[in-house]
C-alpha cells in the first residue's frame, strides 16, 4: 500500500520485510521539504533536526540500496533471521550484513535521481539503464518493471493497479525530472516527447486520459478519465518550449 501497488519488492511479502527504494526516496524528499518549511518559518532548531534526519537517511540509502555491480538503486530485503550468539550452528561466523539487495529492476530505482540522492557518477551509470530497450526503455516511456523480469505483465488490473510493466504518466515524469536535474537533456527530451505523444494521441482518440498504458504501442489500458498527476505533462511541454516550469520541491 505504498503507491506502487504490486511492486514485486514489497507485494505479498511478509510485513516489515522490505526497505523499498520508492518509499525511502519519497521519505527523504519529505524530510527535505519539512526542513525547508522550518527554515522559512525561522525555526532553526527544527530545521537542523530534519536536515540531520535527511542526511542520515541519504547515507543509509547510499550504503544499503546502491549496487555497485549493476550501477543501480534497489530495494533491500530485511527478512533475515536474528543473530543468535548461543546457537551451535554457524555461531563462529555470523552474518555481518544488515540486509540483502533485491536485484529486481523496478523503475523506482531511478527515484534516487529525482530525489537528489544519487551522485553525478552514479547518475551516469543509471542513465545506461534508461536507454536499454531490453529492460526499461519502451517506445512510449520507461517500463515500470524491466521486460526481462519474470514478473513482467501489462494486463489490466485494479486493486492492485499494475506496476509490473505498463507506462504510467507519473513514473515517466519523475524519471524525466531526475534526468533534467542531472543535466541529461538529450535523454530528458526523448522521454518528454514520448510522454507528450502518448497523452496527445489518447486525448485525440478518446477525449480523456487514462491511468496507465501499453509500453510498446501507447494504447490506454485502464481507467478512462484519470487525471491526477497526468497533468504534470504540462511541465514537460513548457520545458520543451523553453517556458517557465513549476518546480516541485
Amino acid at each position: 500500500m505504498i503507491g506502487v501497488d504490486n511492486d514485486p519488492c514489497t507485494y505479498f511479502r511478509p510485513d516489515r520485510s522490505s526497505a523499498s527504494i520508492y518509499l525511502n526516496c519519497l521519505m527523504y524528499k519529505e524530510l527535505k521539504a519539512i526542513s525547508y518549511l522550518a527554515e522559512r518559518l525561522d525555526l532553526k532548531e527544527i530545521q537542523q533536526d530534519y536536515e540531520k534526519d535527511a542526511a542520515k537517511l541519504k547515507d543509509a540509502i547510499q550504503e544499503h540500496c546502491w549496487d555497485e555491480r549493476d550501477g543501480f538503486f534497489y530495494s533491500v530485503d530485511l527478512n533475515l533471521k536474528p543473530i543468535d550468539p548461543t546457537a551451535f550452528y554457524h555461531s563462529g561466523a555470523p552474518r555481518d550484513w544488515d540486509c540483502l539487495i533485491q536485484r529486481i529492476d523496478v523503475w523506482s530505482g531511478f527515484l534516487a535521481m529525482w530525489a537528489g540522492i544519487a551522485t553525478p557518477e552514479q547518475a551516469k551509470r543509471m542513465v545506461l539503464h534508461i536507454s536499454d530497450t531490453k529492460t526499461f526503455n519502451a517506445p512510449y516511456g520507461i517500463r515500470t518493471l524491466s521486460k526481462m523480469e519474470k514478473m513482467y505483465n501489462v494486463k489490466a488490473s485494479s486493486n492492485p493497479s499494475t506496476w509490473l510493466g505498463p507506462i504510467w504518466g507519473i513514473s515517466n515524469y519523475m524519471i524525466w525530472r531526475g534526468l533534467v536535474n542531472y543535466g541529461f537533456k538529450k535523454e530528458a527530451k526523448e522521454l518528454a516527447t514520448k510522454t507528450i505523444v502518448m497523452f496527445g494521441r489518447d486525448f485525440e482518440k478518446t477525449g480523456v486520459l487514462h491511468e496507465y498504458y501499453q509500453p510498446d504501442n501507447g494504447s490506454p489500458i485502464l481507467n478512462p478519465g484519470f487525471q491526477n498527476w497526468n497533468f504534470l505533462v504540462l511541465n514537460m511541454l513548457n520545458w520543451m518550449d523553453g517556458k517557465e516550469v513549476v518546480e516541485e520541491f
